[in-house]
C-alpha cells in the first residue's frame, strides 16, 4: 500500500474511533479474536455499497494476534473483515448491537460465530455444502460409468443424481423463501454477477424478490446494475463519454456526426478483435460517404501497442481509449464484459442494435444507409 493510502487509512481509522466514542449510549455491533498468524496489524471492517462503491465500516489495531472491533451499524449488512496489507477476507452477515466472536486463519478452521443472520447462514451453507458433495461425487461416478460403457448402472446413478440434485435446489429455494432479508439480497446478487447475467435475466430475479430483499444494499445494487444496463438496452439514448484519441484531443461521442454511428468495443490484444478489423475496415470504406462513422474505443493500456495495431490493421475511423483496459468507466458504462463488442447508433444517439457483424451488419446498413 502507498505511503498516501496508508496515511488516508490511518485517518479514516482515528475518525471511526473518535466517532464510535461519541456513540456512548448506542449498543455497539462487536466483533473479538484472534488473528492466526499475524502478530499485529490493523483489522478494517468493509461493505459493499454500490457496483463499484466500497465503504469502511469501522477498524481498529491489532497486537498479539488480538482485535476487538467496534462499530456503529443502522441496519444488516453483508461485510467483509480484512487484514491491511493482505488479500482476501473473511464475510460476515452484520447485525446492529450483535456480539460476535471470531478466529481469522487462513486455515479452514475459522470462523465467526454469533448473530441469528450469520448463524442461520452459515447452517445453511454446511448443508449445502455436505449436499454439493455428494451431487458432484455422483457426477463423477456416473461420468466413470460411461466411459467404462456401464450404461445400465450409470443411469441408475443418474437417477440417484437427479433426485440428490432435486433435493439441493429445494433445500436452497425453502431457506430462501424463508429470509426475505440481506441473505436472500446477497443470494441473488452473487449469482446474477457469477453468471455474468444480462437486463431480462437479472429484471426477473430481482422483480421475485420480496420488499425486505429489495430494501437492502445488495438490492440496491441489483438495482443500480439493472438501471445501468437499461442504459445500453435497445432504443436507450447511448451513454455519452469523451475520451482522447492517439494525440490526446478529447473526442465528445454525441459531438461525432454520423447518420449510423457504430461505437466498437476492442484492443490491440484481442485476437478476435484484430480479425475482425479487416471486415470492419472495408465496410467503413463502403459506407463511410453514406453517413457512416465508426469511433473505435480501446480497452489497451498501452499506447505503444494501441498505436501499433490502428497503423498495422488501418483503421481509418475514430480511435480513442482511457488507456486504463477493463478499468475504463466508458466499458463499465456500456456494460461490456467481453471484446470484441459493437454498438449501433442512429443519427439522435439511440442504440437501434447491438452485436452485429460481417454480413448482418452489411445488410443493417444497407437498409438504414440510404
Amino acid at each position: 500500500m502507498r505511503t498516501k493510502e496508508i496515511l488516508k487509512s490511518i485517518f479514516l481509522c482515528i475518525v471511526l474511533t473518535l466517532s464510535v466514542q461519541s456513540y456512548a449510549k448506542v449498543d455497539l455491533t462487536t466483533i473479538k479474536g484472534t488473528v492466526q498468524g499475524i502478530k499485529e496489524g490493523r483489522l478494517y471492517m468493509l461493505a459493499r455499497v454500490g457496483e463499484k462503491r466500497t465503504d469502511t465500516l469501522g477498524c481498529c489495531e491489532f497486537k498479539k494476534g488480538k482485535f476487538d472491533l467496534r462499530v456503529n451499524l443502522q441496519e444488516p449488512m453483508i461485510t467483509q473483515l480484512v487484514v491491511e496489507g493482505y488479500s482476501g477476507g473473511f464475510t460476515l452477515i452484520a447485525e446492529p448491537a450483535t456480539a460476535y466472536k471470531a478466529k481469522l486463519s487462513n486455515d479452514s478452521d475459522f470462523y465467526i460465530k454469533g448473530g441469528n443472520l450469520n448463524e442461520s447462514y452459515t447452517a445453511h451453507m454446511a448443508s449445502s455444502d455436505s449436499m454439493r458433495a455428494i451431487v458432484t461425487a455422483l457426477q463423477e461416478r456416473y461420468k466413470t460409468m460411461r466411459e467404462e460403457k456401464k450404461f445400465r448402472s450409470a443411469s441408475q446413478v443418474n437417477d440417484t443424481l437427479r433426485i440428490e440434485q432435486s433435493k439441493l435446489q429445494e433445500l436452497t429455494a425453502t431457506f430462501l423463501k424463508n429470509n426475505d432479508n440481506v441473505i436472500l439480497a446477497y443470494t441473488m446478487l452473487s449469482n446474477i454477477e457469477m453468471r455474468e447475467m444480462g437486463l431480462r435475466e437479472t429484471k426477473e430475479l430481482y422483480r421475485s424478490m420480496g420488499e425486505g430483499a429489495k430494501a437492502t444494499h445488495c438490492g440496491a445494487i441489483i438495482k443500480e446494475r439493472i438501471d445501468r444496463m437499461e442504459k445500453t438496452a435497445g432504443g436507450a439514448v447511448a451513454p455519452d463519454f469523451t475520451l482522447p484519441d492517439l494525440n490526446g484531443n478529447p473526442v465528445t461521442m454525441s459531438e461525432v456526426k454520423g447518420k449510423i454511428k457504430i461505437i466498437d468495443f476492442w484492443a490491440s490484444w484481442c485476437g478476435p478483435c484484430r480479425m475482425n478489423n479487416p471486415a470492419l475496415r472495408k465496410i467503413y470504406q463502403e459506407f463511410h460517404s453514406k453517413g457512416l462513422e465508426i469511433i473505435g474505443v480501446s480497452l489497451d493500456n498501452s499506447k505503444v501497442g494501441w498505436q501499433k495495431a490502428i497503423e498495422k490493421d488501418g483503421l481509418e475511423w475514430i480511435n480513442v481509449s482511457s488507456l486504463k483496459g477493463w478499468d475504463c468507466e466508458v466499458v463499465r458504462l456500456y456494460n461490456v464484459t467481453g471484446v470484441p463488442s459493437l454498438f449501433i447508433l442512429n443519427e439522435y444517439n439511440r442504440i437501434i442494435a447491438t452485436g452485429l457483424r460481417d454480413e448482418q451488419l452489411r445488410i443493417f446498413l444497407e437498409e438504414n444507409l440510404q
